[in-house]
């Protein structure tokens, strides 16, 4: 009988209830491959189903105060004795369950304040279990501390985890954005789309009356009092002009003496009720004519998902809490929804009056969240090869694009370690793809040039070779290195362009292509000149240099470097997964710079993973740069 894998899978909910939310449907998701066991670090609500196939563990419930600090949800202990029960029965549970997966939610991104119960969980589980952090598509960003903070929680990272799943499209926010240290994080990302509850669906349909109908929540509630107070307000005001039914969900995690507080407003009042708890949220939102709540990444969730015109107030306490207003800002943006600036009762009568005109847009999010986050954490089990995950942007950039895109790819250096290049071509050609080398005419070797020619007239359609660069060095005394810079004048530059040309000539013959790649993809525009003197058709260099702008010469550019750095810290492939994403979808010819002799076989492996997709793919056209020269746009 198969006996599914384990995941242990930790959870600390602190404020309100959109982590353990979360962390449900995404354990709902992992059980269909996994026997996951949820170690719960909050006070579960009684109201609050549990995933069928979930086990959940209860730890002694912490949470956090009003003064940021840690205090127990169970008044039998206190906090340093509910700390030392739990630490040891973490431990415990690993020990006896031996899970191949240990799932973690936030840390060490956020829950600074347990460390001292899960870097004992680590420790014990590095080498023995994959570790695999679980966060959300927004970190706080704005503590006092936060450049430390940052660095302290991936050098964290990269000392015990073995994967990062980012619940987010990563069009809509990327975890790169959340940080402010340049520490590079060496643990694989993976962007799973957003991880949704599943809503049950009652069939009922939203109709036209005369009554609006707005509906109003603020999370687990333990924030909540102002907004709901505000919504009560607007109620008011709002019902002398029209029909108004306002429906306020308080939320579990409400203070008792808020709820009391709340009932004393709402007395009397016509068209206004008041529950503790909504089930499916989601569900009576689409039934709503508005929806007036926080932004957390549930609620923001329930509301594209439901399709109503929403008006939010992020939560956020002025200091370190502004998670809610980035999401609330990037979601007005797109038009999913509007943000009230002034949430008073006043203010938000007028949005919610503005609100039942509004119509929100359709947005195109990745919302499989628990799907992926399946399929990903199933690939790291030992015995499994690794998804290429790092391209799932990619995949999707492609299947919405509405024309097919010209792809093609140039490789620099040619003459430099030619063993690797080889293999490269082997790659290039187990996939039937072309491939432009760029050659340093002075770097070339009489047995290089036979290898080379013999492959390009079995596959001419296959290579391509052009000139790079005459010796590929460094003329500059100061400044960025170049040899076709400002050092050197027009007849210097010259006497190099031309001179390399005719070895390649020599060597190769009409297989020369007359296409130019200046070392470093820096030259200046009397080079440009010079090019035209000599015969040049095209000049290639990377998308951001600044056209030169010469008529009689054809500029085809690279956009993406395979070994490309930001702040002189190399980008993870999950990050270059997600520029080549962009470039995909808002450029109609994509270059792809390669350099064959920092090309290992890993490295190697990571372009066979995307040129195999891009032979799946109808929305691909393979292209050398010449061939993109005649090819329709």
């Amino acid at each position: 009988m198969y006996e599914k894998p384990k995941i242990l899978f930790y959870c600390q909910h602190s404020l309100g209830m959109g982590h353990l939310v979360r962390s449900f449907a995404l354990a709902e998701s992992l059980s269909t491959e996994f026997r996951v066991l949820l170690l719960n670090g909050g006070k579960l609500p009684r109201r609050m189903s549990i995933p069928a196939d979930v086990e959940v563990l209860n730890l002694p419930p912490l949470g956090i105060d009003e003064e940021g600090k840690l205090a127990s949800r169970d008044r039998r202990r206190t906090v340093d004795q509910a700390q030392a029960i739990r630490k040891k029965l973490i431990l415990q549970t690993y020990r006896a369950e031996k899970p191949q997966i240990v799932l973690i939610e936030l840390f060490p991104f956020g829950r600074k304040k347990f460390a001292g119960e899960l870097l004992p969980l680590l420790d014990e589980a590095k080498g023995r279990s994959k570790i695999v952090c679980s966060v959300r598509d927004i970190l706080v960003g704005k503590r006092k501390d936060q450049v430390r903070h940052d660095a302290r929680a991936i050098e964290t990272a990269n000392r015990f985890f073995d994967a990062i799943l980012v619940h987010s499209d990563p069009g809509f926010a990327q975890l790169g954005d959340s940080f402010q240290t340049n520490v590079p994080l060496n643990v694989r990302v993976f962007y799973t789309g957003f991880v949704a509850p599943n809503s049950p669906v009652s069939g009922k349909e939203k109709t036209e009356t005369a009554v609006r109908k707005v509906i109003v929540s603020a999370g687990g509630g333990v924030v909540g009092k102002e907004i709901l107070c505000a919504a009560i307000e607007a109620h008011k005001i709002l019902s002398k002009r029209f029909r108004v039914e306002t429906t306020i969900a308080g939320g579990l995690f409400l203070p008792e003496t808020d709820w009391i507080y709340l009932q004393g407003l709402t007395i009397k009042e016509k068209g206004l009720k008041l529950k503790r708890f909504i089930p499916n949220l989601r569900e009576k939102m689409r039934c709503s004519d508005v929806s007036v709540s926080q932004c957390g990444y549930n609620t923001a969730l329930d509301i594209v998902l439901s399709g109503v015109s929403a008006v939010v107030v992020p939560f956020g306490d002025g200091h370190s809490e502004d998670e809610q207003t980035k999401r609330a800002k990037r979601l007005e943006e797109i038009g999913a929804l509007r943000v009230c600036e002034d949430p008073t009762g006043e203010g938000l009568a007028r949005d919610i009056e503005k609100a039942f005109e509004f119509r929100p847009k359709m947005v195109s999010l990745d919302f499989n969240g628990g799907a992926a986050s399946t399929k990903i954490v199933k690939n790291l089990l030992p015995g499994k090869r690794q998804a290429a995950c790092w391209l799932e942007p990619v995949k999707y950039a492609l299947k919405n694009r509405k024309k097919p895109i010209k792809m093609f790819f140039r490789d620099d250096d040619a003459g430099i370690d030619n063993v690797r290049l080889l293999k490269l071509l082997d790659v290039f050609e187990s996939f039937a793809t072309p491939l432009d080398i760029a050659v340093i005419p002075k770097a070339v070797s009489t047995a290089f040039v036979d290898e080379l020619r013999g492959r390009i007239e079995a596959s001419p359609e296959l290579i391509s070779i052009h000139q790079h660069g005459y010796e590929h060095v460094n003329h500059e005394t100061k400044g960025l290195k170049c040899e076709f810079g400002p050092a050197r004048n027009k007849a210097q530059q010259f006497l190099d362009i031309v001179g390399g040309r005719r070895i390649l000539k020599d060597f190769f013959g009409e297989l020369s292509q007359p296409i130019f790649t200046p070392p470093w993809n820096r030259c200046t525009r009397e080079t440009g000149e010079v090019l035209v003197e000599a015969g040049f058709m095209v000049l290639s260099r990377e998308s951001h240099a600044e056209p030169l702008s010469i008529p009689s010469l054809k500029e085809i550019s690279v956009s993406i470097d395979w070994f490309a750095k930001r702040k002189g810290v190399p980008l993870t492939r999950e990050q270059i997964g997600i520029l080549m994403a962009s470039e995909i979808k808002s450029q109609s010819t994509v270059g792809i710079m390669l350099h064959h002799a920092l090309m290992d076989m890993h490295e190697r492996d990571y372009l066979s993973e995307l040129l195999d997709l891009f032979a799946q793919s109808e929305a691909v056209e393979k292209h050398s740069i010449w061939s993109s020269l005649d090819a329709p746009s």
